[in-house]
């Protein structure tokens, strides 16, 4: 299957999404929710009689923690399946990069009261990556697989 992108940040339409086989749709979250642009097609998504198969990765820093990337465990991956009424074929939490130094203050400070709240770091100088890169693999790994005619 030839890989075809639809850039969100132009608000897809119906028939572009609809023309595609299989969406793979990476999104990050902030303050709780995923990006709008990820909604926005969400809304065309869900939208659509019949929907191409679909794969979802939520990046938050939640999945920080082995046991909270899956869709079952991740709170906001399984708020957002469940808010949606999506059955994605695959379903991941990926964690990303905590990067205060980058952070505008507000950020910063609110990043750093979840942070308090969950035992993770709060030093304002902190910058780790927390991607589980074998975790990355397996989920393209899996994508793979599934998109093979």
């Amino acid at each position: 299957m030839a890989a075809v992108s639809v850039d969100v940040a132009v608000s897809p339409t119906a028939g572009m999404v609809a023309a595609l086989p299989y969406i793979v749709l990476i999104a990050a979250i902030r303050y709780g929710r995923p990006l709008p642009e990820a909604e926005v097609l969400l809304d065309v998504y869900t939208a659509l009689e019949t929907k191409p198969r679909l794969a979802l990765a939520s990046v938050n820093l939640t999945a920080r923690k082995a046991d909270k990337r899956s869709p079952q465990t991740n709170p906001y991956l399984r708020k957002w399946i469940k808010r949606r009424r999506l059955s994605p074929d695959l379903a991941v939490a990926i964690a990303g990069r905590l990067d205060y130094p980058r952070y505008r203050l507000f950020d910063r400070l609110a990043i750093q009261f979840i942070m308090t709240l969950t035992g993770g770091p709060t030093d304002p100088a902190t910058q780790v990556d927390y991607t589980d890169w074998n975790g990355v693999d397996a989920f393209a790994a899996k994508l793979a697989a599934a998109t093979r005619p």
